[in-house]
């Protein structure tokens, strides 16, 4: 029984309990009373029984015997303290019991808190062991699941490799006819929609049998690739282009009305004549144009059979010709002649130049006539001009700058001292220069009809995309041409001005909608992509022989005086003449015309702003002619430009 207190006093007791030295204190305390009372009363009686004896060899009286009240006293504390020793013997005894039914207890929870032990463990073994499953399956699966991405990426570049190929043309690497009519049901619904404008262009190759036939078939592979490439670098990036089957090739112009398309073609006819292929040969090409919505209904089939007729009028009018769809055989557009003939040399075309020249005596002596003969200048010139020689002169140009320069090459008609005149064949060498009096200067060649007609085409093509920007284009110049006569300018000269000053946004119709007509401000790449307009124009019209002029304006009219500006950061007289001179009117409009995000102001605040502006925005000599001008004059130019 002791031992198990023991066990039970070592299962209760811990150093961490605070009431196990109390307890101990306690059941020492028990003990001793225990003792001392169990013990006691025999050694009392015995010391007695001791007593007695002594005192009986001695011959004397115990002391009880003597005196009965102190026997009676000792025998009733005897019980006293035995009773007392008894309780103390029960009580612990209690105690002892207790005691060990806890320790009976612990030791059922020990065993039990063992039996769950040992199942918590075996659980924790099974889990360990499916923790390690999972993780060996769940590197399986990922295993699997590279396996599966790599696939799946694989089968995607062979999907867009399908794609590729059965949406592309192997010899040209251009788009094909499949792609090509998908792209044109989508506009053709979007124009449904939305009624934007869309054209079609068909291209067909003049001749190219014959280099196919007498060349091979390598060489007209090599030539087709040549055409797609020229369609790519002339096209705008969203236009469709694609080789619609053998020596035919169809563009889909995207957001582009019938005289956009028209531009579009002419400038095509004429890189494709100008370009000088590997084989030494020129191509020329038949072109027809349909769109919509001025030519067919809304179906992409019709759109396809219009232009595909106007094609055919094309090639039936004399090959190198553009034509639309209202056009009839007699009135095709024909903007040159076949260019697939070379520029004449020294012993060719004389008939013709000899007919322009002319001798007869109507001619004044003096009348230098020259013509440049870069190509291109000279096929315009002979093809559009009808006049006598002298009216061949495309610009004004100083004898020494035209002798120093390597490709100036020229015709002259030169009289001899007795009046005479010299023979085509020596004209064509001209050794002698003159151009026409300066005090009876040449006005400028009024446009032909068909440059006309490509200027207002461009002019509405720019009022449709944005009419905020072709009534600005038509302000400043108004305000540009009273300026450029004030300072100076040639008259000669005033045409690429005023159609640099017109045209000078064209390339805003490569902006999108997004970012021209963002009512707030533009993000920094919002920025990028609007100052690309400039370099977008020049290549709109740089082949335009008749905007030749006009390209400085276009490409430069965002430049500074002080050399912040762009696309060049050209700075002080570097800058052209044309592009300062439009700084300042295009200032001046925008100061004194109400737009949503400014008002306008009076036209005295808006000189004194530009005249503090000058030599930091805008060129000193200009500011000075701009303020020189009477404030009545600015007044009325104006009240001109804004009815």
């Amino acid at each position: 029984m002791l031992d198990h207190a023991r066990s039970a006093e070592g299962a209760e007791i811990s150093p961490d309990t605070p009431a196990a030295p109390q307890w101990e204190m306690w059941f020492g305390r028990r003990i001793s009373l225990v003792m001392m009372l169990t013990v006691l009363v025999p050694l009392l009686i015995l010391a007695y029984g001791l007593y007695e004896r002594v005192t009986t060899w001695l011959g004397t009286d115990p002391l009880l015997g003597r005196d009965p009240l102190w026997t009676h006293a000792l025998l009733g504390f005897t019980g006293i303290l035995m009773a007392a020793g008894g309780l103390v013997v029960r009580d612990l005894a209690s105690t002892v019991r207790r005691t060990a039914e806890t320790v009976a207890a612990t030791s059922k929870i020990e065993a039990s808190v063992v039996a769950k032990t040992d199942q918590i463990g075996a659980l924790m073994g099974s889990f360990s062991r499916m923790l390690e499953t999972i993780e060996v399956q769940a590197g399986e699966i990922n295993q699997f699941a590279t396996r599966l991405d790599v696939a799946y990426k694989e089968l995607e570049s062979t999907n867009a490799r399908l794609k590729e190929v059965s949406f592309k043309d192997e010899v040209t690497r251009l788009y094909n006819r499949r792609f090509f009519s998908i792209r044109l049901e989508e506009e053709v619904s979007r124009y449904r929609r939305f009624n934007h404008p869309v054209s079609v262009v068909l291209l067909d190759l003049d001749g190219f049998k014959d280099v196919n036939d007498e060349l091979g078939h390598v060489v007209g592979d090599e030539t087709l690739r040549g055409v797609a490439e020229l369609l790519l670098k002339h096209s705008r990036g969203i236009n469709v282009v694609c080789r619609y089957g053998g020596d035919e090739f169809a563009i889909l112009l995207v957001e582009t009305p019938k005289a956009g398309a028209q531009i579009y073609a002419d400038r095509i006819r004429h890189v494709l004549a100008s370009h000088e292929f590997p084989h030494g040969r020129r191509v020329s090409a038949s072109f027809g144009i349909a769109c919509l919505p001025e030519d067919v209904a809304a179906a992409a089939e019709d759109l396809i059979r219009a232009a595909d007729e106007a094609l055919y009028a094309a090639k039936r009018g004399g090959k190198n010709r553009v034509s639309t769809h209202d056009e009839s055989e007699g009135s095709l557009s024909m903007r040159s002649a076949p260019a697939a003939a070379a520029l004449p040399g020294p012993g060719e075309g004389m008939g013709r130049l000899e007919r322009l020249v002319g001798a007869s005596d109507t001619v004044p002596a003096d009348a230098g006539v020259l013509v440049l003969k870069r190509e291109g200048d000279v096929r315009t010139a002979l093809e559009g001009l009808d006049g006598d020689a002298y009216d061949l002169i495309m610009r004004p140009a100083s004898y020494s700058a035209l002798a120093s320069s390597p490709d100036a090459g020229v015709l002259a008609r030169t009289a001899a001292p007795n009046g005479a005149v010299a023979d085509p064949a020596s004209l064509w060498r001209g050794g002698d220069v003159r151009l026409l009096p300066a005090a009876s200067p040449s006005p400028p060649p009024a446009l032909s009809p068909a440059d006309a007609l490509a200027l207002a085409a461009l002019r509405d093509m720019l009022q449709a995309r944005d009419p905020g920007t072709g009534a600005h284009s038509e302000r400043v110049r108004i305000y540009a041409l009273a300026l450029a006569e004030a300072h100076g300018v040639p008259k000669s000269q005033l045409p690429d001005v005023e159609h640099g000053v017109m045209l000078h946004d064209i390339g805003k119709i490569a902006v999108p909608d997004g970012i021209l007509l963002k009512p707030g401000p533009l993000s920094p790449d919002e920025w990028k992509i609007m100052r690309t307009h400039p370099a977008v124009g020049r290549r709109l019209i740089e082949h335009m022989p008749f905007l030749r002029g006009a390209v400085p304006v276009v490409y430069h009219h965002h430049e500074r005086w002080d050399g912040t500006g762009y696309p060049d950061g050209l700075q002080g007289e570097d800058i052209p003449l044309g592009a300062r001179i439009f700084a300042v009117a295009d200032a001046f409009d925008a100061m004194t015309y109400d737009r949503p995000y400014s008002r306008a102001i009076p036209v005295a605040s808006a000189r004194a702003e530009i005249e503090r502006c000058a030599g930091t925005h805008f060129d000193p000599s200009v500011v000075a002619t701009f303020l020189a001008l009477p404030l009545e004059c600015l007044e009325e130019l104006r009240g001109q430009a804004i009815s």
